[in-house]
């Protein structure tokens, strides 16, 4: 029987964020995708979830924000969560230069519209190696896309105050695991050093990768999930 994965992805990415990383776990795992509901705060989307998410213990992924909003939920609701993992992202509040963009973007959107992510932004997100690799953009973008104005102004007003949650995380006793790249420019590394040296989080850093984890690095992500969760 196949072991299911609760993913939640990151902001304006869909289910196409897990389809590279599906494809090499096809024989063991499903990854089973959940959108992030469209709420006005952290508090209300992990209510949501709440409704929306099995009630038994379940083995939950997140990506970014989606990374932090299992970690907001594995502290609210612990009993409900059997393994968590945790990718580009550290349960902390956003640095504040991506906060300082994500009001400038909110502000443009609100005055001109959107019209999807820019290319200099998506390419940002990509590791050093990756960052010419078209194919990898065009998920990006379709994604984008895909969810469109609503969706992007409704993520980034509802996660722009992120309260630190990784004090609280030490104390969680389920199996918890981060996995972050070498080269996402998004996460602080003082957070990082951090995790490393606490007793009860393990954390895992992958070369040759930006923030896109799933994307950038599927075959090495797809041991990790067989790793942790089998």
């Amino acid at each position: 029987m196949l072991t299911n994965i609760y993913c939640l992805p990151g902001t304006m990415c869909d289910e196409q964020l897990w389809n590279l990383t599906q494809g090499e776990v096809r024989a063991s795992l499903t990854l089973r995708h959940v959108p992030i509901p469209m709420k006005d705060t952290i508090e209300a989307i992990i209510d949501a979830l709440a409704e929306t998410l099995p009630a038994e213990p379940i083995n939950l992924l997140g990506f970014s924000m989606g990374g932090y909003l299992a970690c907001a939920f594995v502290l609210k609701y612990p009993e409900r969560v059997n393994r968590l993992m945790v990718l580009s992202n550290t349960a902390s509040g956003l640095l504040e230069s991506e906060r300082q963009q994500r009001e400038v973007a909110l502000n443009w959107v609100t005055r001109q519209g959107y019209n999807g992510i820019p290319k200099k932004k998506a390419t940002a997100m990509l590791g050093a190696s990756n960052k010419d690799k078209s194919e990898l953009l065009e998920i990006i973008f379709t994604m984008d896309k895909v969810l469109g104005e609503a969706v992007f102004i409704q993520q980034l007003k509802s996660s722009l105050v992120r309260p630190d949650l990784l004090s609280a995380l030490e104390k969680v006793k389920c199996p918890l695991f981060f996995a972050v790249g070498s080269d996402d420019s998004l996460l602080s590394r003082v957070v990082i050093d951090k995790i490393k040296e606490s007793k009860n989080l393990n954390i895992r850093t992958v070369d040759d990768c930006g923030h896109m984890l799933p994307l950038e690095q599927p075959v090495l992500l797809a041991d990790l999930l067989k790793e942790f969760y089998l």
